[in-house]
């Protein structure tokens, strides 16, 4: 259920929307397709610690995903030779990721 099928990404708009009635720069979440897997990037801008609007889009994921019982992967990405943290990654089989659109277009997601 890519944008490029012609249908519409709620998910991905649905973050997107949340980034700008935070305040958060809707470009902050990135969202990818590479080969069958969707990629949800957040970037950090801290240099201890995870930013607090990376940690508010990642709230918002989890608590969607979680609710709606979809699997996923996360990755943190560190920069080289440290411990501080790069970015955060969401990824989903791109299977899932269409199930997840299709639950949010029908509401099927428990509240």
């Amino acid at each position: 259920m890519t944008e490029d099928n012609g249908n519409l990404d709620i998910f991905k708009q649905y973050v997107k929307g949340f980034c700008k009635i935070n305040d958060i720069s809707p470009r902050k979440p990135r969202f990818e397709t590479i080969e069958n897997i969707v990629v949800i990037s957040i970037k950090n801008h801290l240099k201890d610690g995870v930013d607090l609007d990376c940690f508010k889009i990642l709230n918002l994921i989890y608590q969607i995903v979680g609710k709606a019982g979809i699997k996923f992967n996360q990755q943190l990405l560190l920069y080289p030779d440290s411990d501080r943290v790069a970015r955060v990654t969401v990824s989903f089989n791109i299977e899932d990721y269409d199930a997840l659109n299709i639950k949010m277009k029908d509401g099927n997601i428990d509240d």
